[in-house]
């Protein structure tokens, strides 16, 4: 009876050839093969049979009896899900049916907004040209008695104080207060006491008499690379108010001794940038036992004593002249001692 049962069931089979279920259409493709093992030998015929059906599927399988049956099913379409595999063949064992579960695409949306996150647009911090010193104004600093607010225009459009400069500014604020057409500017002096180019500053502090002799103050050098002032211990070690002499390069201090006795005193920059005395004139009232000596108009008598140093600070020459130019005693002689300074 098993002989006839055989070929009927591999007719019925034979008659479902390439019946491939599709269901669960995803946005993959993916190929899935499957294998089918059977013992019959009986039949010794073969067959292909391909079906194409309506929604752009191929199915091709192949099935060859008399031996180890394999059936392989190649799914195209526009999308697959899950595919199952189908051999034909008596008393088979089917392997292969596998279930695919497809990877949730990226959202490019949310990539897009992540990336944005990351890179916020930055402000650039408002700031002013260190080497631009036209614009540069001043002012007192209201919550800190002794402080001088540096002021300037800063790229914002916006002025602002950029640094604070550390004086005794009592008599500055005493005299502002007695006269009212005076302001801040006329106790800070702007000049450029080195020669680099750029001018430094000079606030007066304390003044000695109606003639400013032996105003003293503090000096500020200006650094172009950082756009601030720094203190100048060179000039700080000099305290009194020098000029520019320009027609020499040089910076004349003038120091009041006591009457109308006074130093002039003449300094330059050497080839280290050290700041060296180069002169000094003492100028004084020609005295006779104590008394001062006046001339045919009743004017006081005066002599100039000129003694020139080196760049280490020792005296070169010394010579004695009266207010006229005339030579007093010798042309030169040596130095015996320096200019007594007080």
């Amino acid at each position: 009876m098993k002989k006839y049962i055989l070929p009927v069931v591999l007719l019925a089979l034979l008659a479902g050839c390439g019946k491939v279920k599709v269901s669960e259409v995803d946005s993959h493709i993916e190929i899935v093969s499957g294998t089918a093992s059977s013992t019959t030998k009986e039949v010794t015929t073969s067959e292909t049979g391909t079906t194409t059906d309506d929604d752009d599927k191929k199915t091709t399988t192949t099935k060859k009896t008399g031996e180890k049956i394999s059936g392989t099913t190649t799914t195209a379409a526009k999308a697959t899900g899950r595919v199952v595999t189908r051999a034909s063949g008596g008393n088979s064992t089917v392997h292969g049916t596998t279930r695919v579960v497809p990877t949730a695409p990226r959202s490019a949306s949310r990539t897009t907004t992540s990336a944005s996150s990351t890179h916020q647009p930055t402000t650039e911090p408002a700031t002013y040209d260190h080497k631009d010193y036209s614009s540069v104004t001043f002012d007192f600093k209201s919550s800190k008695p002794d402080k001088i607010e540096v002021i300037r225009p800063y790229s914002d459009g916006k002025s602002r104080s950029c640094q604070t400069l550390s004086v005794d500014t009592a008599e500055i604020k005493e005299k502002l207060e007695k006269n009212s057409n005076m302001t801040i500017n006329d106790f800070i002096k702007k000049e450029d006491f080195d020669g680099d180019g750029y001018p430094d500053l000079y606030v007066k502090e304390k003044t000695a008499d109606i003639n400013n002799l032996n105003t003293t103050g503090k000096y500020f050098k200006y650094d172009p690379e950082k756009g601030i002032y720094v203190d100048w211990d060179e000039l700080n070690a000099i305290k009194f108010e020098a000029d520019v002499r320009e027609s020499s390069n040089k910076l004349m201090v003038i120091e009041k001794i006591d009457g109308i006795d006074y130093y002039q005193k003449y300094y330059e920059w050497n080839s280290q940038n050290q700041l060296v005395l180069k002169e000094c004139d003492y100028w004084y009232n020609l005295k006779e036992n104590g008394v001062p000596v006046e001339n045919e108009y009743k004017q006081l008598v005066m002599h100039i004593e000129y003694t020139y140093y080196d760049e280490n600070g020792n005296v070169i020459s010394r010579e004695t002249r009266d207010s006229k130019g005339n030579l007093v005693g010798e042309n030169t002689q040596p130095a015996s001692e320096e200019p007594k300074e007080e």
